[in-house]
């Protein structure tokens, strides 16, 4: 059972002041309380092909690191509250993201001390807390994290947010008239410039790991850093990022067969709506973000705002700098929706324990 968590779904966000929070809060609390443990034990974490229930999240090693006063950088985190901060959405797509986070954080190649001076330490403390409070009331999260507004020198700090999504494409295991364009798995040397890679140069050195229809489906898969293929027998394989090489023709990226699941930068899986890639020379991976996402209408239209905590847990090509981060939307068709359902601006804290 996951110990002393309590969630529920609120629609709309409250600015600060919270004005009648304390009448509602009972209200909330009522409702909130009957969903309580059935919603715990949904809640899972895929280990391999296999599930197993959320129980507590694993503990930061001991004797590594210690606590010393807070260094960040000035020119990229600014000590803000948010001005509006909602009831939070506490789901088991959250509790999943949460615990993969954790799980990375504890590993051994993880620095110590990230970009921006956060540290490792300090970040695996931020998910042990989230797991511990109650989020009912929007104070709790105030009394319990220092919020830093991510500095991206634009009005207000507005951060262009964009989705992206694992494809599903359908493939061969070997080349046909049909299924011409290969899926490059990175040769160990003597890798050639992107030019020299689109016209040929790696024909015949037995690095294809599928082929595909159109080079279009090819160059998505480069640009969202993963796919989902389907061969004609119906079994499937997860292609994740293998490596890139940049020079005359742009930049080539290569892939890599991984287990049943998307991954991240970190080597790790990814969730969708709740997994973001972000630029790691500035956020690190393993961060908590608290998120003001940009809310569409179907004609792209922006109708208002919505809040999230989201974990930085992937890196892009076209993340650079603070002025945008992409959100995971997950596999497939759906996963496409939702990804064009995102592109506008919003606003980003980094979230760390209190001081």
């Amino acid at each position: 059972m996951l110990k002393n968590i309590k969630f529920f779904l609120l629609v709309s966000a409250l600015p600060l002041p919270w004005a009648g929070c304390q009448n509602n809060q009972e209200v909330f609390a009522a409702k909130a309380s009957a969903s309580i443990d059935s919603m715990s034990t949904k809640a899972v974490q895929k280990v391999g092909s296999s599930a197993t229930a959320l129980t507590s999240i694993p503990a930061y090693p001991e004797k590594v690191g210690s606590k010393s006063k807070r260094k960040l950088s000035s020119s990229v985190l600014i000590p803000a509250q948010p001005d509006t901060l909602p009831y939070i959405a506490f789901d088991p797509l959250m509790l999943q993201a949460l615990y993969q986070q954790a799980n990375y954080l504890i590993r051994s190649d993880v620095k110590d001390r990230g970009a921006s001076g956060i540290t490792r330490q300090e970040m695996h403390r931020c998910i042990e807390l989230l797991e511990g409070v109650q989020l009912l009331d929007p104070k709790v999260l105030l009394s319990t994290f220092d919020f830093y507004r991510i500095n991206t020198d634009l009005n207000r700090d507005k951060v262009r947010i964009t989705g992206y999504y694992t494809p599903l494409i359908y493939a061969s295991h070997s080349r046909t008239d049909q299924f011409k364009f290969p899926l490059l798995r990175k040769p160990q040397s003597g890798v050639p410039s992107p030019a020299a890679i689109k016209n040929g140069a790696l024909n015949g050195r037995n690095l294809e790991l599928a082929w595909v229809k159109t080079k279009k489906e090819v160059e998505n898969a480069q640009l969202q850093g993963s796919c989902l293929v389907e061969f004609p027998d119906g079994n499937r394989a997860y292609f994740g990022f293998g490596g890139s090489v940049k020079g005359a023709g742009g930049t080539y990226v290569f892939f890599t067969k991984v287990d049943e699941t998307v991954l991240g930068a970190g080597f790790f899986p990814l969730t969708a709506g709740y997994s973001v890639a972000v630029d790691p020379r500035f956020i690190p991976i393993g961060s908590t973000i608290f998120a003001e996402l940009p809310d569409l209408d179907v004609t792209g239209k922006l109708i208002g705002y919505t809040y999230r905590i989201l974990f930085a847990q992937d890196r892009g090509g076209a993340i650079k700098t603070t002025k945008r981060i992409d959100l995971y939307c997950g596999i497939g068709q759906k996963g496409l929706q939702e990804a064009r359902r995102i592109n506008s601006y919003g606003r980003l804290w980094v979230m760390l324990p209190k001081q």
